[in-house]
């Protein structure tokens, strides 16, 4: 049916667009980075700056050789914040296609027994209809399942050829990269290896060559290892990608 197509495709050609554009923005500031470590390799150690944090106000000098300590962590900072904003976009490619699931099953548009059995309680002291409750409801428990029961699902029901697997494992891959970063302070432990079934984490370094992260190493996030990832999205989108009806 042409609206499940035409909506389907348009979440998919959105999330393309926005992984475009985050990781052109990820190549500006890594630039800019770059550029200002050359302005700042030119600044002698005993100056000193007063950023600007309020209207007329400032705050206390801050030495410039203090400045320049963070210089080789920086990179990495750079590649976690936008590598953080594409796990996001790509979360909400998985609500978005669901939520899709769900309008045309409930309108009589196409149906998806591939959701099974959905437990829903409804509030009768609630303004919103049953109608919108039981949606949201809905939506709100796909939103607490694990990454892999979402992907899964979604994966199921616009791949059931399982095409693209090793994109797939890189995706998830990814996910669990972002949930070290920003719960685990880029420590790798034993959770995230188990959930990847092995004993390390490949990951592509500044360069563009494989590295291993083993339990209670310090990982460190590369543009090469994003655009990897990006590369993937790409692949299962377009794989998920409705071609006929």
């Amino acid at each position: 049916m042409k609206s499940y197509k035409n909506n389907l495709n348009n979440i998919i050609d959105r999330l393309i667009t926005n992984i475009n554009s985050t990781f052109m923005k990820l190549l500006a500031a890594s630039t800019m980075y770059g550029l200002g470590q050359e302005t700042l390799g030119q600044i002698g150690d005993g100056a000193s700056i007063s950023p600007k944090v309020g209207t007329n106000l400032h705050i206390e000098p801050i030495p410039i050789v203090y400045i320049k300590k963070f210089r080789d962590d920086y990179p990495y900072f750079i590649s976690e914040v936008f590598h953080g904003k594409l796990v996001h976009l790509w979360n909400n490619c998985l609500e978005d296609i669901f939520l899709l699931f769900i309008d045309l099953h409930f309108t009589g548009k196409r149906k998806f027994g591939e959701l099974k059995k959905q437990d829903v309680k409804l509030d009768f002291s609630s303004n919103e209809d049953f109608y919108n409750q039981i949606k949201n409801r809905i939506s709100d428990d796909f939103d607490f399942k694990e990454y892999s029961e979402r992907q899964k699902l979604i994966n199921k029901i616009l791949n059931p050829n399982n095409d693209g697997r090793e994109e797939l494992d890189n995706i998830y891959k990814n996910i669990l990269i972002r949930n070290v970063i920003q719960h685990r302070n880029n420590i790798v432990d034993s959770y995230i290896l188990k959930k990847l079934a092995s004993s390390q984490i490949e990951i592509l370094d500044m360069d563009g060559n494989l590295k291993f992260y083993k339990e209670n190493d310090k990982l460190l996030l590369s543009i090469p290892e994003i655009h990897s990832f990006k590369s993937s999205m790409f692949i299962i989108g377009q794989i998920w990608r409705v071609k006929d009806e």
